[in-house]
């Protein structure tokens, strides 16, 4: 029977019920049921679409473990101006590479212009994501005494996150925050490092965590930018996945990291010094050759990082790029093999 005859008929029964006596067979209400049940598919089909992509875009840990129980964790913190990472490892062992600007502090770049910061990255950013993950640090690393590196530090200790290591470069500095930070360090008790080159960060047996910079200690006498140059570099490997970690560095650093030739290869590369010109030059981005790169800067800072001389070198080659400024938090997973980058919001 064809769809018109059938719908026919059960308008004439309809018609037929309404002259006989008895209980009336009112095709009316299928017809209205019919037409509410489509529009609740529909309703639960968009809805369905909508969860998807949320979970697409938003990936959080504990789905990640339902799928792995071996995965490396980064997360680049959109600190605005400066940098914060947080790497939770396989065996879930965590430790924080710079803790971003704290509240009303000065920060200075290569370029002209000053910023004061008007948020305390520690307390307002990466303190609330270590309570809501109930993450316990092993240790933290303060690649150099910048503002924009350590400023967050104190927030993170006073809100109980207490690491059993610091470590820094120890780097001469007369910033009296840096110097008040170092005594807290002291007399909480905290175990102090000194970074050297080529040492290792044991923290895992599975990843291999190795410092490869500051291969010298620059002086300003004779290196431009001499802190930035002494930046601590870190190159972290799991299995055949891999993140190199710059800092602050630049020209000079880059080219005496060079000897390393093929151990700067790294599947991801954090930009040294938010992108600025006087970093990223051509011979080193070519040895570390990365698929991606993430840069950590503030939204509309007045030094212009990234700049577009940077970001052509890394588009020329085909890098993929994300920017804590317009992505927010950027989040790496990788069990060792492959890897997905998950950002807060899309650009």
């Amino acid at each position: 029977m064809n769809k018109r005859n059938y719908w026919h008929r059960q308008y004439v029964k309809q018609l037929e019920e309404k002259l006989h006596s008895g209980e009336p067979y009112i095709f009316g209400d299928k017809l209205i049921a019919y037409i509410l049940s489509g529009l609740c598919l529909i309703l639960c089909l968009f809805t369905f679409q909508r969860i998807h992509t949320k979970i697409k875009n938003e990936i959080t840990t504990s789905y990640f473990k339902l799928t792995s129980d071996k995965l490396l964790k980064i997360v680049f913190f959109d600190v605005t101006q400066g940098d914060g990472i947080l790497i939770t490892l396989p065996n879930e062992k965590s430790f924080l590479i710079d803790t971003g600007p704290g509240r009303g502090m000065v920060v200075q770049e290569s370029e002209p212009g000053t910023l004061i910061t008007e948020i305390d990255a520690g307390q307002e950013v990466i303190v609330p994501y270590l309570e809501r993950y109930k993450i316990n640090l092993d240790g933290i690393v303060i690649t150099h005494p910048h503002t924009d590196h350590f400023g967050g530090t104190r927030s993170i200790l006073e809100a109980g996150f207490v690491p059993k290591w610091f470590m820094d470069a120890k780097l001469e500095t007369s910033h009296p925050e840096y110097l008040s930070l170092l005594n807290t360090i002291y007399r909480m008790k905290i175990n102090y490092k000194i970074a050297k080159s080529q040492q290792k960060i044991q923290l895992d047996p599975e990843v291999d965590i190795e410092i490869l910079g500051p291969i010298q200690r620059y002086r300003s006498e004779t290196v431009d930018r001499a802190d930035n140059n002494s930046s601590i570099v870190i190159k972290l490997t799991y299995r055949n996945f891999s993140v190199l970690f710059t800092a602050d560095i630049e020209t000079f650093a880059e080219m005496d990291l060079l000897e390393y030739r093929d151990k700067l290869k790294s599947t991801i590369l954090k930009v040294p010094h938010h992108g600025s010109f006087t970093s990223t030059s051509e011979p080193f981005l070519d040895h570390v050759s990365p698929e991606v790169a993430i840069i950590s800067c503030g939204r509309g800072n007045p030094f212009g990082h990234p700049h577009q001389v940077t970001l052509e070198k890394l588009n020329q080659r085909g890098i993929k790029i994300y920017r804590t400024d317009q992505n927010g938090n950027i989040t790496v997973f990788s069990d060792g093999l492959t890897y997905s980058v998950h950002t807060e919001r899309e650009y």
